[in-house]
């Protein structure tokens, strides 16, 4: 018996689907399709973020999240912060693209919007962050909007001067898992030479047993893995012996 399934995207990027059989897996589930041409400057599909400013933080303590924008080609970058109060925001460049740093002044609900190439948003955008902590300047209005443009021109990586560049990691298993989910990252390692891959995930107490690397081709792999308790998770990625860019990864599991 065959069954067709048709799904509407919404937003441009790589989508997980998972096709399951009486609860478990079909075999090559989650399935990886891109939404949005490849290769298109300033494509925000090809543009992705991670890190725990995304989703939490606390007044008077810098946040930080990194925006990946390796393989989007040129483009403007857009980030903007609209929450109780304004907020301190730096942006630097970085080995994946650029590293955000904010600090909130008010306690409340962040709104945080990264928009690349135009009026589009990246993956996950809009993302929501939930500041604690007590007030500790301005008012006590609802809506202040902080935001930083910046004009991207080439990639920040090692093709600037004919070397190889180091292997790129994306995915929202990087930041954060679920307890009965598969959790899932990539890791681009096509233009990195050539190396062994090898990830490891730590919990609070032991390491997560169920890690699965699966080679896509064209040295582009999928990792799945799964974890059993709450708490802070620590992923490290390795191509040979170098770590690579953004390894270790804080995970948090809610």
């Amino acid at each position: 018996r065959n069954s067709a399934i048709r799904f509407i995207p919404r937003e441009n990027g790589v989508h997980s689907i998972d096709v399951k059989f009486n609860g478990s897996h079909i075999p090559g589930s989650p399935f990886n399709v891109r939404v949005g041409e490849t290769g298109h400057a300033g494509d925000p599909g090809l543009v992705s973020a991670y890190g725990p400013g995304l989703q939490a933080g606390c007044t008077g303590v810098p946040a930080e999240f990194v925006i990946n924008t390796c393989n989007a080609g040129s483009g403007a970058l857009s980030v903007t912060i609209d929450g109780p109060s304004k907020v301190k925001m730096d942006c630097v460049e970085c080995m994946e693209g650029y590293k955000i740093n904010y600090t909130p002044m008010a306690p409340g609900n962040y709104l945080i919007s990264i928009k690349y190439g135009g009026p589009q948003h990246i993956v996950g955008s809009p993302f929501k962050a939930k500041v604690t902590g007590v007030r500790l300047s301005g008012g006590h209005s609802l809506h202040e909007t902080s935001s930083v443009l910046v004009q991207t021109v080439t990639p920040n990586n090692f093709e600037r001067s004919g070397g190889p560049r180091g292997p790129l990691c994306q995915g929202a298993g990087l930041s954060r898992a679920f307890i009965g989910q598969k959790n899932v990252f990539t890791v681009d390692c096509s233009k990195a030479g050539t190396n062994m891959l090898m990830v490891g995930v730590h919990g609070p107490r032991t390491p997560c047993e169920d890690v699965y690397v699966k080679h896509l081709g064209n040295k582009l792999y999928n990792v799945t893995y799964t974890v059993k308790e709450k708490g802070n998770y620590v992923v490290i990625v390795k191509w040979g012996d170098e770590t690579v860019p953004g390894s270790p990864f804080h995970v948090t599991v809610p």
